[in-house]
């Protein structure tokens, strides 16, 4: 139990520390370029070094023997990164930053997630989904809470004093960090520690579950990109007219809908198989078939409020699917490849968001608001049954 605190604590200090610290950058970049490129800029320097880094960093983690030595060292280099704006505060510093302290994160969540199941304290799938529910949990509540705090802060602190709090951050996790203990890995589990990229890709496409399995959680974060992501915001304010008021609202459903069924998950665990959970895929893709229909309701309330159970809807169901899906690859997927595994699945998924953000964006200067999300919507209902017929098929096979 002092163990899995130790964790939870760690995790929620520097998640805190660096969403404050990401809110003061962004507000920075905004209010000296006035800059839509800039801050484009900023967001792509973020994505690249977890697209271009994520297979290393899941080699490092897959070779880690004392796992909570490497955590410490990621969180103390990042304390030192966050030294830079304090010596030279321009947008060129602030670049390297997020993107030096992006390319750590890609190690320091990988080593996280390939070894959480290792974690002393963690002794069968209940408490590993009860666990990943609990920093579910966290992030989504600093999620929440530091931009509030942090609109409240930029008004009576510098931007460097957001770095010196982000540097406190990663301290503290690193101090609770120090003490965590992992189990050691069996000898048969390192076997495979010199497999290349083209192994572990065999490994994720091959076995027909793991293969579906992946494809699945790959198309469900393109469609849900493009047909939520980009389509809500353009629905609120073209479609609807709503005010910034209302809008606010619609998004704290969601983030209420993340933070609640995190909570419920913490006591109700649900099972584990190795299987996708198409039907809750399915059901964000009925979102998005209602987010189309709303854009027909008329002006507030009534729009407000049932764009209001939408979300409230998608984030549960979102959060819900990240929890099953990483746990799901956490018990079934072999050790010896599990760092590797992640890191793929994570680089794929950074290169996809963007992809559609970009497609998205571009459909939505000839489409109208509702068309992103029916077709979204619908896409992924179809490769939803597809993926699930094929799975279905192999099992009886």
């Amino acid at each position: 139990m002092k163990n899995r605190g130790l964790f939870l604590f760690s995790k929620g200090v520097s998640h805190i520390g660096t969403r404050l610290f990401t809110f003061a950058l962004s507000w920075y970049i905004l209010s000296e370029s006035g800059s839509g490129m800039d801050f484009s800029l900023s967001l792509l320097v973020n994505y690249l070094p977890q697209i271009l880094l994520s297979l290393f960093a899941g080699h490092i983690s897959g070779k880690a023997r004392h796992p909570n030595r490497l955590l410490v060292l990621c969180d103390a280099a990042s304390a030192v990164i966050c030294c830079l704006p304090l010596f030279h505060l321009s947008l060129a510093s602030i670049y390297v930053t997020i993107f030096l302290l992006s390319a750590i994160s890609a190690v320091f969540n990988n080593v996280i997630d390939a070894h959480l199941v290792h974690l002393e304290g963690v002794d069968n799938p209940e408490t590993l989904k009860r666990l990943t529910s609990a920093v579910q949990f966290i992030t989504s509540g600093a999620n929440i809470i530091a931009p509030s705090l942090g609109g409240l802060l930029i008004q009576a602190l510098p931007v460097q004093m957001f770095a010196v709090i982000n540097m406190a951050s990663f301290l503290l996790s690193a101090f609770g960090e120090l003490w965590l203990k992992y189990r050691s890995r069996q000898a048969g589990q390192r076997s495979q520690d010199k497999a290349d990229a083209r192994a572990v890709l065999f490994y994720m496409f091959s076995p027909r579950k793991l293969r579906t399995f992946f494809l699945a959680d790959s198309l469900g974060n393109f469609f849900v990109t493009a047909g939520i992501n980009v389509a809500l915001p353009l629905i609120v304010t073209t479609a609807l007219g709503i005010f910034s008021s209302g809008y606010g609202v619609i998004s704290s459903s969601t983030a209420a809908g993340s933070v609640l069924c995190a909570v419920w998950r913490t006591k109700s665990p649900g099972t584990s198989r190795l299987q996708y959970p198409f039907w809750k895929m399915g059901l964000l893709g009925a979102c998005m078939l209602l987010l189309s229909l709303s854009a027909c309701l008329g002006r507030e309330p009534w729009s407000v409020m049932a764009l209001c159970a939408i979300m409230f809807a998608v984030g549960w169901l979102s959060v819900d699917i990240n929890i099953q899906t990483k746990t799901t690859l956490q018990l079934f997927v072999e050790p010896a490849f599990l760092g590797r595994v992640l890191g793929i699945s994570t680089a794929i998924s950074y290169v996809l968001i963007p992809l559609s953000l970009v497609i998205a964006g571009g459909l939505s200067e000839v489409w109208p608001a509702f068309a992103l999300p029916l077709a979204s919507g619908g896409m992924l209902l179809m490769a939803n049954v597809g993926l699930w017929g094929v799975e279905r098929g192999n099992g009886n096979n």
